[in-house]
């Protein structure tokens, strides 16, 4: 029956049943085709709008395009992403862009394997198979099949259509972090999106991404309406939001940094170092400045002529009162310093204070470390002006200093007993500390030169003394002076060479001397001996071949004379029957001959290198 007749009797059966027919729409079946232009023209829109670069959006569309399709090829397996079955990562597919974007392609990508070893075919396929996609595959090859994307459906251009829209979030929200995220610690500018007054709370848009100014971080005389442009600090980025919060203060004591450094360019460049800050938002602000320049006056420089540095932050802050402090060394001085605009007549001040060896900079960096309690003693009368309103002078001036500070009038004082040093006791004192501490960094440097020199001193008298024993040890080993210096101080002659073990050549000698311990002597007397004599004494001392042994010389009669080799004897076990008997007269007859020839070997021992010493001469007379 003809696919028309079938819809129609489809329609007939639904109207006797009371229902409405339903209604097929035709839909456009995918080719693989594309328009390039609306493309490129999308691409550039997001690249303007969310900050991503027009190659990663086409990267991302690619990414998509191939997970809905192993989404919509293997369902039960893509879907569940709980699934932990390793076929997952095995099973690839890639999709193809033509170099213009007007058509793509679809690729199932296997592995080419023996038919015995196949194990799944959705990512394996016999070398047989491969041949139609690859010319000459070898196991191991990785095919590439072409899919036909007429077969997808509208379910795969919606699960397209999903993902791009996911990832592209969060690339976008990957862009915009890293944009700002270099900017932390800096201030900002955004335009007040929605404003509620009634809750001080604003949202503020900074173009790809929003902040909120909310009571904890706004000054309190801040006010606002949409459209205004408020500069504000950034402190972090936050991730939790798409797109980005921002978290921004103008509250922070960071923000009055940062608004200084644009007034007051010498604290950009270094010349003056702002050396502590204390803030109360909408109240008071107390600033610690040090030059590095000699010829450039701090507080005069941040303040400006007329005032007109320091005015500009004031504007942005709405009155907020500013105190442009001098930095001192020293503690008391600093706190006297930070008790500003209050006169102060003296301090309660530790004995730590006025130590040369106390490095309060050093104290500071330690969170352990607790401060003494100081009192401030001001003149009658003047304690509301040291307290300040709602006590915010005396508790900045703590905050900068680190110290607890409470403030007592003179009366006041003087009857609780408070033992306290006079501003001008403190002055006095200061400088002498301020003269120790110098002299005491001029003793350190001076002792480490003094140390230097010492090690340097001590480095050219080591080399002066290693280097003659170095020059003796070579010339020990390799100089016929060093061999010349080492002869003893009698003259060489053959007749004090012992010869009662063998006698090493020279060589071994040498050798000998070389592996034994050296002991370097200086020699001051010279030598008895010349280097030529000692080489001729060496010449003609006798060998080892040359050196008569001690059994050869018994071969010799007491006159000297060579006495016919014994014959050999037969073995006892061969002569045991044939072994001459003794009479007892005889056996003791032959012990006193052995004895005999005993005492004769004694004095025969003891002039035996003297009959050594001629024995060559008599062999010469005989022959």
């Amino acid at each position: 029956m003809p696919e028309e007749e079938i819809k129609t009797e489809e329609v007939k059966v639904a109207k006797r049943r009371g229902r409405k027919p339903k209604v097929v729409e035709e839909t456009t079946k995918i080719t693989g085709k594309v328009d390039s232009n609306s493309f490129i023209l999308a691409a550039g829109d997001i690249e303007k709008d969310l900050l991503v670069k027009a190659n990663d959006v086409t990267e991302i569309l690619i990414q998509t395009m191939e997970q809905a399709y192993l989404e919509w090829s293997y369902p039960g397996l893509f879907k569940d992403r709980d699934n932990p079955d390793p076929a997952k990562s095995l099973i690839r597919a890639k999709v193809v862009f033509g170099d213009d974007f007007n058509s793509f392609k679809i690729y199932d990508i296997k592995t080419v394997t023996l038919d015995d070893d196949i194990v799944d075919d959705a990512y394996q396929i016999s070398p047989e198979d491969a041949q139609e996609y690859k010319e000459n595959p070898q196991v191991g090859d990785i095919v590439e099949i072409p899919f036909d994307v007429t077969q997808l459906d509208k379910a795969y251009v919606r699960r397209v259509k999903q993902l791009f829209q996911s990832h592209l979030k969060d690339a976008s929200k990957q862009a915009i972090l890293s944009v700002y995220s270099d900017r932390i610690g800096q201030l900002i500018e955004g335009t007040v999106t929605r404003a509620d007054p009634l809750n001080n709370t604003y949202e503020l848009s900074f173009g790809k991404a929003v902040g909120f100014l909310r009571r904890s971080n706004l000054i309190p005389q801040d006010k606002f309406v949409n459209q205004d442009r408020v500069l504000v600090y950034l402190s972090d980025v936050s991730e939790k939001s798409n797109p980005p919060s921002l978290v921004i203060s103008r509250s922070n004591e960071k923000f009055i940094l940062r608004m200084m450094e644009r007034a007051v360019p010498e604290i950009g460049t270094g010349d003056i170092q702002v050396k502590g800050i204390a803030r109360e938002a909408g109240r008071r602000t107390k600033i610690f400045v040090e030059s590095r320049n000699k010829n450039i006056d701090p507080i005069g420089t941040c303040l400006g002529i007329e005032s007109n540095r320091i005015r500009t932050v004031l504007n942005e802050i709405h009155g907020e009162k500013i105190d442009v402090l001098r930095y001192e060394e020293n503690k008391a001085l600093q706190i006297i310093e930070a008790m500003k605009p209050a006169s102060v007549i003296g301090l309660s001040c530790p004995e730590d204070f006025f130590d040369e060896n106390v490095h309060y900079e050093e104290l500071e960096r330690d969170s352990g470390y607790e401060f003494p309690h100081i009192v401030a003693v001001v003149s009658n009368g003047n304690q509301g002006v040291a307290i300040g309103t709602g006590g915010v002078n005396v508790r900045l001036a703590s905050q900068i200093t680190q110290c607890t500070i409470s403030v007592l009038q003179a009366d006041d004082a003087i009857r609780e007993g408070v033992k306290y040093m006079s501003v001008s006791d403190i002055i006095e004192e200061a400088k002498a500390w301020k003269e120790r501490q110098i002299a005491l960094e001029g003793t350190v440097s001076v002792t480490e030169d003094e140390e230097e020199a010492t090690k340097a001193d001590a480095a050219i008298d080591a080399a002066e003394v290693i280097a003659p024993e170095t020059s003796a040890e070579t010339e020990t080993s390799t100089s016929p002076e060093a061999v010349e210096e080492k002869v003893p101080e009698t003259p060489v002659d053959e007749e004090v060479i012992e010869e009662s073990n063998p006698a090493p050549k020279a060589d071994s000698t040498t050798t000998e001397m070389k592996e034994a311990p050296i002991e370097h002597v200086e020699i001051r007397n010279k030598p008895k001996i010349s280097l030529s004599d000692l080489e001729e004494a060496l010449s003609q001392k006798k060998g080892p071949s040359e050196t008569r042994s001690y059994k050869k010389r018994f071969d010799r009669n007491r006159n000297g004379e060579k006495e016919a080799p014994k014959p050999v004897e037969p073995s006892k076990a061969s002569t045991a029957a044939a072994m001459p008997i003794y009479t007892p007269e005889e056996l003791k007859a032959i012990e006193e001959e052995e004895m005999m020839e005993d005492n004769d070997y004694d004095s025969y021992d003891e002039d035996l290198e003297q009959y050594d010493y001629y024995e060559d001469d008599e062999d010469k007379k005989r022959n």
